[in-house]
């Protein structure tokens, strides 16, 4: 939390932080890693995780190959199947960082929205619209 979002719970009622309810709490690491296998992506980023154990585990077993031949060519070979694993496991990390960022947002996007409505119902009753 920075020092806006402080103010900012302060500036909030009881009622209002209540209408917040679970937005108004960063939640942790693995709990936002756990939010992408939610919604309509969630087979994608299955899918992709299995993908991604997989580059990461052929990168090893290419790796483990590269330093067990003695064979130029072969080397050459499993040093490119270890680069591709790894730039492809890289990749799809990548893709995750930016899915929970993508998530991030949209979680700060409906809290700035419950405000605004918060704070059009306060002026409606208060009559000023």
């Amino acid at each position: 939390m920075n020092i806006l979002d402080d103010e900012i719970r302060k500036a909030l009622s009881g009622a209002e932080l209540e209408k917040l309810g679970s937005l108004a709490e960063e939640p942790g690491m693995f709990a936002m890693l756990f939010d992408i296998f939610k919604g309509k992506m969630r087979f994608w980023n299955l899918y992709g995780m299995v993908l991604g154990f997989a580059a990461t585990g052929f990168a090893l077993w290419a790796g483990w190959n590269f330093f067990h031949t003695s064979d130029p060519r072969m080397m050459t070979l499993w040093g490119v199947g270890m680069g591709v694993g790894v730039f492809f496991s890289g990749m799809l990390k990548l893709w995750f960082w930016l899915e929970m960022h993508k998530n991030m947002v949209i979680r700060e996007i409906k809290r700035v929205e419950l405000q605004l409505a918060a704070l059009s119902s306060a002026l409606r009753d208060k009559g000023a619209i």
